[in-house]
């Protein structure tokens, strides 16, 4: 695929991007930085193409394949990626070396729990995030159908907000 993309190199491009594009997005600057260290950080960068249409490009190899990935793509991506470094991080922490090893792992686990704050927000905003939110809703209204009295209608809430959360923090979108 040979194509012209211009690469964002700064939070600033990503922000202005979404500012035309994607204006619902309103990513803040650290959360434009958050999703570009994350691609760099798994070698890959994303941009645009004339058009303003969003690609991936893998950094990892000179000419490295290019692929049209929405923004819902990046941020699914990004979380993903941001689930799988926590679970990494509170592994370590929980079995480390010594005091320095844990410290380490601790400080780690800390930002990519901060990390994780800033990027179900943006998440919620993508298709799947307001896919699961109309799933969580259409159960929670067939729930409530079901119930007869208010004390069995207390409980089912909080049964389906418990599910919906696990469901939201384990699984993603996919």
């Amino acid at each position: 695929m040979d194509m012209e993309i211009t690469l964002f190199s700064k939070p600033e491009e990503l922000i202005a991007w979404a500012d035309t594009f994607d204006i619902l997005l309103n990513p803040s600057i650290e959360d434009a930085a958050i999703l570009l260290n994350y691609m760099e950080g798994h070698d890959y960068a994303i941009g645009i193409d004339s058009d303003g249409k969003m690609y991936r490009q893998d950094i990892a190899e000179e000419n490295g394949e290019i692929e049209l990935y929405p923004i819902d793509d990046v941020i699914d991506t990004v979380c993903e990626w941001n689930y799988e470094l926590i679970l990494d991080a509170d592994a370590h922490r929980a079995d480390p070396k010594d005091f320095q090893d844990y410290s380490e792992y601790q400080k780690k686990y800390e930002s990519l729990k901060a990390d994780e704050k800033r990027l179900d927000r943006l998440f919620d905003k993508t298709c799947y995030g307001k896919e699961i939110i109309e799933v969580a809703t259409k159960l929670a209204d067939r729930v409530i159908s079901q119930l007869g009295n208010k004390e069995n209608l207390e409980k089912a809430a909080v049964t389906v907000a418990e599910g919906v959360k696990e469901y939201r923090t384990g699984k993603r979108g996919r």
